[in-house]
């Protein structure tokens, strides 16, 4: 099995055990000790699987999004004057952010001084080589949820 197959195995998954029983079910079928299975359709399995734990990512139709992500970013949905973007696990807050600071410190968010953006979600480690915005989309994929201009959150 490639990566896509094995992606739509896991997709309308709704919590961390459901997935733990397709994982089961797909490793039976693809370690390479059995029958049919074979060394690198398991590694996918398991690359597939660790992304979704790692990230904890639930499928819902084509947009995959963390669950706590959605719950954050309807929170922060009716502010004005700001962009709201998904950039790999985190979700960054741009634009006039002075009026609602506190609010966002309430919920989680940090500042990132150097890119002048509030970020919500985990952060692995200091990487001793900064990446700018562009760099960190360009690696972990982003989209857009809302700009300045009042747009509604992707479905």
């Amino acid at each position: 099995m490639n990566r896509e197959e094995i992606l739509k195995e896991f997709k309308g998954i709704e919590g961390i055990n459901e997935a733990k029983k397709i994982y089961k079910t797909l490793a039976k079928k693809l370690h390479p000790d059995m029958e049919g299975g074979n060394e690198e359709s398991f590694k996918i399995l398991n690359a597939v699987y660790t992304d979704l734990i790692e990230h904890k990512i639930y499928f819902s139709n084509d947009f995959k999004i963390d669950i706590e992500l959605e719950k954050i970013i309807s929170l922060i949905l009716h502010f004005e004057n700001i962009t709201i973007e998904l950039v790999g696990s985190w979700v960054w807050v741009s634009g006039d952010t002075k009026e609602i600071k506190e609010k966002l410190k309430e919920l989680g968010f940090k500042w990132a001084s150097k890119k002048k953006m509030w970020f919500y979600g985990e952060m692995k480690g200091r990487n001793p080589q900064e990446k700018s915005m562009e760099e960190i989309k360009s690696k972990y994929g982003s989209e857009t949820l809302k700009s300045k201009e009042k747009k509604q959150i992707a479905s």
